[in-house]
C-alpha cells in the first residue's frame, strides 16, 4: 500500500491528476489515437480481445453480452474519454470479458460446481461511506469467517493443475499502476490483495452491476439495469461463490458486503430466506458528501469532463435515497435475530465492543479467538494509516440541511 498520502477536496478531473499523467493526456490529444495504439470501444472489439488461446470459441451468456452491450452504448454516448481512460475502459472491459468466459469454461469443465455447499450468509448492506468497509475487514478478521480476498474476487478462477497462482501478483501490478495515476486513492478506499474485498469484482465479470455508474456517467446503463430482474446479476454471483468456495472451501459463515446490495435487498431476502444482514447507517450529510467526492475521483480517472454540481443533485435525487428508504420497510419483514442495526458512530468509538454486539444479536458465537484476532486487525489498522480523504457537500452544490430534508424519515428512525 502507499503512504499515508492526503487527498485534498475535489475540485476538477485535470487537478486530480499528477502531472505526469496530465502530461501524457495532453500529447494524446494531439497524437492520432492509431499512433497510441488506441481502438474505438465497442462490445464485438471487447469479447474479439477476450478470445485468445483456448477461450477463442467460446461466447459469452446472452445476459452478459446483453449488458456489455448497453452498458458500451451509454459509455460512448455519455463519455468524453481522455486517452488515458480510454485506454484503461477498454483494458478493464476486455479483462473483465476475457474472466466471463473463463468462469463459464471452468463451470463446464467441473459440473459438480454447482451446488456446491456455502457458508450461510450474513450480508453486510448499507450505503457507500457507512464504515461498511471498515466493518466487513474487521469481520473478516474472524477466522471462522468466509470472505473473499481481493485477488479471488478480481480473478475467482483459480489456475490449472501445475501452474503457479499469479492472482495476487498481477493485482499487485494493477493496483501499482492505479496508484501511479491516482496517488492517495487509498485515503478514499484502501486497496491491497489481501485484504477483505467486496462482492463487486463478480457482478462486474457480468457487466451487471452499478459500479460502472461510479466509474462512468452513464444514465441510460443505469436505468435499464434498474429495470431488469436483478436475480440474473444474482445468479452469477452465486456460481463465482460456488466456484471459489469449491477450490478454497473455508467458513463456518460467509460475509458478504457490496454497497449495492442495499438496491437489491428484496432480491437477496427472496434468494436466501435465512441470511443475516447488518444494516451500517451513518449521518446521510457526511456519508453523501464521502460518496460524492468518491464518484468525482473515480470518474475522473477516465475523464476530465466530471461536473461536482451534477454528481451532487443526481446523487440526492438518484437511486440511492429511495434505496435507503426502501431498505427500511423490508428490513421491518425480517424475523428478530437475522438482522441488526449498526451506527457509524458505535463502530468508530467502539468497533471491538460493536463486533461483539453483532455477534450477540445474530447469535454467531464470538469466542476468545474471534475477538483476538480483531483486536490484532484493529492494530494493523491503526499502524497502517491510509491518508486523509478531504471533501464538503457544499463543493457539489448542496448543503446539510437539503440532505437531511430529503431523508428526514431515515434519520429520525435510525437515530442519526
Amino acid at each position: 500500500m502507499s503512504g499515508a498520502l492526503d487527498i485534498p477536496a475535489f475540485r476538477d478531473a485535470r487537478s486530480s491528476y499528477p502531472w505526469l499523467v496530465r502530461g501524457m493526456n495532453a500529447v494524446g490529444k494531439i497524437l492520432p489515437a492509431s499512433w497510441l495504439g488506441l481502438k474505438p470501444i465497442s462490445a464485438d472489439a471487447i469479447w474479439d480481445a477476450a478470445r485468445k488461446g483456448d477461450l477463442a470459441e467460446r461466447e459469452p451468456t446472452p445476459e452478459a453480452a446483453k449488458a456489455l452491450d448497453v452498458l458500451v452504448e451509454s459509455l460512448v454516448k455519455n463519455v468524453d474519454l481522455t486517452p488515458l481512460g480510454q485506454f484503461s475502459a477498454l483494458d478493464d472491459t476486455v479483462r473483465m470479458a476475457r474472466t466471463h468466459l473463463r468462469i463459464h469454461a471452468a463451470l463446464e469443465a467441473t459440473p459438480e460446481i454447482r451446488g456446491t455447499e456455502l457458508p450461510p450468509p450474513i450480508f453486510i448492506l448499507g450505503w457507500p461511506r457507512t464504515g461498511s468497509t471498515f466493518l466487513h475487514q474487521l469481520l473478516g478478521a474472524d477466522p471462522a469467517a468466509r470472505t473473499i480476498p481481493y485477488w479471488e474476487s478480481f480473478d475467482p478462477v483459480p489456475p490449472l493443475a501445475g501452474k503457479p497462482d499469479r492472482r495476487a501478483e498481477k493485482l499487485e501490478k494493477m493496483l501499482g499502476q492505479l496508484r501511479f495515476i491516482a496517488p492517495g486513492y487509498d485515503a478514499i478506499h484502501p486497496m491491497a490483495p489481501n485484504m477483505t474485498e467486496e462482492c463487486v469484482a463478480l457482478f462486474m465479470n457480468a457487466f451487471r452491476t452499478l459500479q460502472f455508474d461510479f466509474q462512468y456517467r452513464i444514465p441510460e446503463y443505469a436505468n435499464w439495469l434498474l429495470g431488469e430482474d436483478a436475480n440474473v446479476a444474482y445468479e452469477a454471483h452465486l456460481r463465482q461463490l460456488e466456484l471459489i468456495q469449491f477450490h478454497r472451501p473455508h467458513g463456518a459463515y460467509q460475509i458478504l458486503k457490496d454497497p449495492t446490495h442495499l438496491i437489491h435487498f428484496e432480491t437477496i431476502v427472496a434468494r436466501y430466506p435465512d441470511a443475516k444482514f447488518i444494516l451500517t447507517h451513518r449521518d446521510p450529510a457526511e456519508s453523501l458528501s464521502s460518496m460524492c467526492s468518491l464518484v468525482a475521483y473515480t470518474r475522473s480517472l477516465f475523464t476530465e469532463e466530471v461536473d461536482p454540481q451534477l454528481i451532487g443533485a443526481e446523487l440526492l435525487s438518484g437511486y440511492w435515497p429511495k434505496a435507503l428508504e426502501r431498505s427500511r420497510k423490508i428490513r421491518e419483514q425480517i424475523p428478530q435475530g437475522q438482522v441488526v442495526d449498526v451506527l457509524h458512530a458505535d463502530l468508530r468509538r467502539d468497533p471491538l465492543g460493536t463486533a461483539a454486539s453483532i455477534y450477540e444479536t445474530l447469535q454467531v458465537p464470538f469466542v476468545e479467538q474471534t475477538s483476538a484476532e480483531m483486536h490484532r486487525h484493529l492494530g494493523e489498522v491503526e499502524a497502517t494509516p491510509s491518508g486523509k480523504h478531504s471533501h464538503s457537500l457544499e463543493g457539489f452544490g448542496l448543503t446539510r440541511g437539503q440532505v437531511r430534508e430529503r431523508l428526514e424519515g431515515y434519520c429520525e428512525e435510525v437515530g442519526v
